[in-house]
């Protein structure tokens, strides 16, 4: 039971010690992994009891010792939700405390957080206990005063960093590469404080992101930031075991779990408490782990497919193991799974075909596992699902515990000599090579396992076939896999046939691929083997190389000369291949080599369109630096689309930039429906894709089969709810300036028509309906800002013309200073807020406050100045802007008798009138000294 116990204990530390924030411990032996002492990194996940994955900030991710030597302190357990309830700290009034809790051991009930203990705060000749969780054992620390105080670095304020190995957030930072400021250090969430860093990236965009939340690193340091110095000898080892933590629904970390109930059940219960995708339906009928427990009492679930999702505790069955009774070991129902302990003896299972079956989620299997069949190991390690780690023919693999027999005890008590004569005699057999008596299999599973001598001792046996098979596979095949060079050449002097396929169509070339071995595939091609022979599946060696990034193989096999674009049954080239796994290295390697860029896989996609529709950027970089004919930019699938219809469909907005900047891609091209890039865009509301387009000069009004301009899409999309939406000033103000700033909602289709009408898009064109875009608009707030939009058009491009348009109605100048002098924002006040830097006039003094960017100009808005009457005359309005001061406070009649600016005293270069600050045309006088 106490085994038990602390069993429980151990699988609770386990997942409540993800995320914590570390660094090297006492039996530290890695080097500078981790970038040196001191340097943090960020606890992922665990292996198991004794083994943990740590992601350092500088990006290395490994594995660590955690149990008997420890190669880790506990920096910071905040990040893993560990807290204290009822405890305050008394320094900061931190409450409750999370991470660890220090407890004063000379003063009554006086607790410190571990910052403010590190720190310095309270006495430091006072000796503390330190507490790492609830519950959990108290420590006695030495006095700070004479202990030994380090550094640390890693990602805290100040720190430069890139996106780490967890970035999911698409091109935030500005794309793959680019740089950024650490700030602040954040909570993520409520119930795990300071796992998060907030970042400026260069540019400009700032936003929140993991640092030890549930394991994440969504970034990686390029430059480190000091963040501190702590005590280093008072800080835990991880791997000291704690409590565990648990919620009012008697679920704890570490619990098993089942989702048993109805499908249409859980789906309503999950509505609030993470909702439901269908990517979830992994859970039903799979057990998971609990990993954690939000401050909503919500649980997260982790899954062996490595996904986690969110859960109403309602829908979870908790999973019960109930430990062993006494009389267990006679009890017939006891499971068929047999019960191993580290150092146990195995054999392992000598079917091919069902250790592949059984391996499916238990370590899957590999064909360089081949040579172990049959063989017998040591366990080394238990996993928590109860898989085995097992030492075996010099190496070590995972196994389905099905998959092995228990063939002698780690418990060497064994009584009498006859018993322990009777284990030697096992033993001595069961290390023997286990073979069926058939020669065939003898000699495979040596060349496997790259023993020369006993191939050369196997092949002068009379019934020697050097082509024979096991396993589906030929020796030679199996020493190409795994790089036996020696072997090879034993198995060619034999006249071993290079051309002979497994079950899989595979030679001995494309073993060489999946087993990454260069210089295999280069004694094949000196032995005459075709290097583009296919499998069944029409794969060539370097589609596998590709497909396994495996770029040794690659480069040897294009540079022996292999074709770099035969297709697959998919149609696929390896070139297409190496976009989908995004290895730029391999894709500049078959350029090189002249892969043919405009060969279509069986979906009549080439080589752009595959970059565009995976939103590759590097790979369009790339192929578009090495076009052999500029025209293929705008080849087109046979659906009419093209490389930037599919890059404006799927909202790939840098590869979008790619193609328009620097393959100059034709945006006005239309596919079968006539529809061109911006059609697409609009209709999946891609704001970012349509302001691109049309910046870099789209034709907005092409109509595509039926008509409709993307005006009509956007309106045509827009429901009565959007609508509304536009009844409120601030709304109406952003859409006013382009499609508003990174608050505004990216996907509003009046949004996108209000931007579209602004830049040109014609209100009067008709479809084959007879629908005019307004036609399709029921909102008149809606109709009155596009009109007010396509307005404001019409008067930039007379200003940037030097004419007055007078095409709407033939306006008169009256009318057009009194349009002018209306709020672009609220229409029904006068513009009297002056906007520096720029020094426009656009909107009133109540509307001024939620515009960002000047309406005029689309510049930054510093400050925002109320226009008052004139200073000197008191008797008219202040009307003339005084360059180079940028002050308004004197009336047009007054101005003209100044020469210096009556509010600050300085010179004045140039008078603006109040209609050209407006946007309007009007004589700018220059002031002679």
């Amino acid at each position: 039971m106490m085994d038990s116990v602390a069993g429980s204990r151990s699988t609770r530390f386990m997942m409540e010690g993800v995320g914590a924030r570390v660094i090297r411990g006492p039996d530290w032996k890695w080097g500078k992994q981790d970038g040196g002492e001191g340097h943090v990194g960020t606890v992922r996940n665990f292996e198991s009891p004794e083994e943990v994955v740590v992601v350092w900030d500088n990006g290395t991710a490994a594995n660590y010792r955690c149990s008997g030597p420890y190669d880790l302190r506990v920096l910071d357990s905040a990040p893993t939700g560990v807290k204290h309830d009822g405890t305050m700290c008394d320094t900061c009034r931190q409450q409750p405390i999370f991470g660890i809790r220090l407890k004063c051991a000379e003063c009554n009930n006086y607790d410190l957080c571990s910052n403010c203990y590190h720190s310095d705060k309270h006495n430091l000749r006072h000796r503390f206990y330190r507490i790492s969780t609830p519950g959990s054992e108290r420590v006695l620390l030495d006095a700070r005063r004479k202990s030994k105080k380090i550094a640390v670095r890693g990602i805290f304020p100040g720190a430069r960093v890139v996106r780490g190995v967890d970035w999911q957030w698409e091109d935030q930072d500005g794309g793959n590469g680019r740089r950024g400021k650490v700030n602040d250090i954040q909570d993520w969430s409520a119930a795990s404080p300071r796992s998060a860093a907030y970042v400026v990236w260069d540019n400009g965009a700032k936003n929140l992101y993991r640092v030890g939340f549930e394991g994440m690193a969504d970034l990686k340091v390029v430059n480190d930031a000091k963040g501190g110095t702590v005590y280093r000898d008072h800080l835990p080892l991880l791997g000291e075991q704690g409590a565990g933590k648990t919620g009012p629904h008697g679920l704890q970390i570490g619990d098993q779990v089942n989702v048993d109930l109805d499908l249409e059940i859980v789906q309503s219960l999950q509505h609030g408490h993470g909702g439901w995708i269908d990517g979830m339906y992994e859970c039903l009928g799979t057990t998971g782990t609990v990993m954690g427990i939000d401050e909503d009492h919500d649980i997260v679930v982790s899954y062996p497919s490595g996904h986690r999702w969110t859960f109403n505790p309602a829908v979870l069955t908790k999973v019960i193991n109930k430990p062993p009774g006494p009389s267990a070991s006679h009890s017939v129902t006891e499971s068929t799974t047999p019960q191993f302990v580290v150092g146990d003896l195995v054999q392992i299972c000598n079917d091919v075909e069902r250790i592949k079956i059984l391996q499916r989620g238990h370590g899957e299997w590999a064909d360089a596992m081949l040579p172990t069949l049959g063989k017998v190991g040591r366990v080394q390690q238990i996993y928590h699902d109860n898989d085995l780690k097992v030492e075996v023919c010099g190496t070590s693999w995972t196994y389905n515990p099905l998959a092995v027999t228990k063939v002698a005890s780690s418990d060497t008590n064994i009584q009498g000599a006859a018993s322990g004569e009777r284990l030697s005699a096992l033993l001595k057999k069961l290390f023997e090579t286990h073979v069926s008596g058939d020669v065939n299999e003898e000699l495979v599973k040596m060349a496997a396992n790259g023993d020369a001598q006993k191939v050369e001792e196997c092949l002068k046996r009379p019934d020697a076939d050097v082509n024979g098979v096991f396993a589906s596979h030929t020796a030679l095949q199996a020493a190409s896999q795994n790089g036996h060079i020696e072997v090879l050449k034993i198995l060619l002097r034999h006249n071993a046939d290079v051309e002979l396929e497994d079950k899989d169509g595979d030679r001995a070339v494309h073993h060489a691929a999946f087993g990454d071995e260069p210089a295999v595939v280069q004694l094949l091609a000196q032995a005459g083997a075709d290097l583009n022979a296919r499998n069944r599946r029409r794969q060539t060696a370097l589609h596998i190389a590709v497909n396994k990034d495996h770029v040794g193989v690659v480069r040897s096999l294009l540079e022996l000369g292999c074709h770099p674009s035969l297709q697959d049954s998919e149609g696929d080239t390896p070139l297409h291949d190496a976009i989908s796994k995004k290895r730029d290295d391999m894709l500049t390697l078959l350029l090189d080599h002249n892969a043919d860029i405009m060969l279509t896989n069986n979906n009549g996609f080439n080589a752009l369109h595959n970059a565009a529709l995976r939103g590759n950027p590097s790979a369009m970089k790339i192929l578009l630096m090495k076009l052999p004919r500029p025209w293929i930019v705008d080849e087109k699938k046979d659906d009419g689309y093209t490389a930037l219809h599919l890059a404006a469909l799927n909202n790939h907005v840098e590869v979008a930039e790619l193609l328009v900047l620097v393959g100059k891609a034709d945006p006005d091209l239309q596919n079968v429906n006539l529809q061109t890039a911006l059609h697409l865009a609009v209709e999946r509301q891609h704001t970012q894709i349509v302001r691109l387009l049309v910046r870099e000069g789209a034709n907005l009004n092409i109509p595509d089969k039926d008509g409709d301009t993307p005006l009509h899409e956007a309106l045509r999309h827009h429901t009565l709810s959007q609508l509304r939406q536009l009844q409120d000033v601030q709304d109406v103000g952003k859409l006013l300036m382009g499609l508003g700033s990174q608050g505004a909602d990216k996907k509003s289709s009046a949004s996108i028509a209000c931007f579209l009408a602004a830049n040109g898009a014609d209100l009067t064109i008709k479809n084959k309906k007879g629908q005019t875009p307004l036609d399709l608009c029921p909102d008149p707030n809606l109709c009155r800002a596009l009109a007010r939009c396509h307005r404001e058009r019409m008067v930039q491009n007379s200003v940037g013309d030097e004419l007055w348009d007078s095409s709407e109605g033939g306006m008169e100048s009256s009318n057009a200073g009194e349009q002018l002098d209306e709020c672009l924002v609220c229409s029904d006040m006068k513009r009297d807020s002056l906007f520096t830097p720029c020094g426009h006039v656009a909107c009133c003094t109540a509307c001024s406050p939620r515009v960002k960017k000047c309406l005029v100009c689309r510049e930054p808005v510093v400050t925002r100045v109320k226009i008052e009457e004139c200073v000197v005359c008191s008797d008219k309005k202040a009307s003339v802007l005084f360059r180079p001061c940028g002050h308004m406070c004197a009336c047009d009649c007054c101005a003209s008798l100044m020469k210096k600016c009556v509010q600050c005293r300085s010179q004045i270069d140039q008078m603006v009138p109040f209609i050209v600050c407006c946007g309007g045309i009007g004589n700018i006088s220059r002031v002679n000294l």
